[in-house]
């Protein structure tokens, strides 16, 4: 039985696992700095231990302390999604690539005035850690990256916000449209990624819908997983930024006739669970 009274409780002990995991990987770190690990094998294995240390281990034993006998359920893992819904969820992802890519770029290119440079300062600094961790030379450290970026930070990322952030808001009876946005911009916010910050609410919301819709975490976790695999392969293979539909190049038409069939399909996922 979900102990709503815990809330509190539940964030005080969520933020001690996480300060904890993250001492954790700190100390990680320097050891793989002084053993002199190559940084592309360093960075691997740092977003493997922050995914699984302050993402996955926290949320689940945050949960397990509180909801004995029901961690599973009340985190939503308890059931995998059925075909139609998962077919859905891999569709929207199809549908909504034009529309994100023009909200991308609109993003991206958003005049800084000049007390604001450093926010673009910051998004080169991180865009240049993750080509660094997308330097893939080989299909072996692709395979490895889809695992670890793609799948591994999909389920990590998801059990902390989704499963655990915005569980939490709602469990004190905060509306769930409050609930899902303001998860989406702690989750946004997080990335340190200010030129990104739009595109990536805008994905965060639709994980905490899928979530809120359906009661089942896979569902974000697939469409999660799906955006940054994709992500990564395309680092990959650069070509595929040409391709029609999928590629960076975005008109107005593909633009409106993405966000159309986007909404269409959400639609029809809502109404998959709300029959009345």
């Amino acid at each position: 039985m979900c102990m709503k009274h815990n809330t509190a409780k539940q964030y005080c002990t969520l933020i001690a696992l996480v300060a904890l995991f993250y001492l954790l990987l700190m100390v990680a770190i320097a050891i793989f700095t002084m053993k002199g690990v190559e940084q592309w094998r360093m960075l691997m294995a740092t977003s493997a231990l922050q995914n699984i240390g302050i993402f996955i281990i926290p949320a689940v034993i945050t949960a397990r302390i509180f909801n004995p006998g029901s961690t599973m359920q009340v985190m939503g893992i308890n059931r995998l999604p059925g075909i139609v819904p998962t077919l859905l969820v891999l569709l929207i992802y199809i549908t909504s690539i034009p529309m994100l890519n023009g909200i991308v770029t609109w993003n991206e290119n958003w005049p800084l005035p000049e007390w604001l440079s450093w926010m673009r300062e910051l998004e080169e600094q991180m865009a240049a850690t993750t080509e660094q961790m997308l330097a893939l030379t080989s299909v072996t450290r692709l395979i490895v990256a889809i695992l670890l970026v793609g799948v591994l930070t999909g389920i990590g990322e998801e059990f902390i916000f989704r499963g655990t952030v915005q569980r939490l808001m709602s469990e004190r009876n905060i509306n769930i449209h409050v609930a899902v946005w303001v998860t989406a911009a702690i989750f946004s916010a997080i990335h340190f990624q200010p030129l990104g910050f739009v595109p990536r609410l805008l994905l965060g919301a639709y994980f905490g819908y899928l979530l809120a819709w359906s009661r089942c975490l896979w569902l974000p976790i697939l469409a999660h997983a799906l955006n940054n695999s994709v992500a990564v392969v395309a680092y990959y293979t650069p070509s595929i930024e040409s391709m029609p539909w999928i590629g960076e190049s975005v008109t107005t038409a593909s633009f409106a006739i993405s966000t159309t069939l986007t909404i269409a399909l959400l639609y029809l996922f809502y109404r998959l669970y709300h029959h009345n």
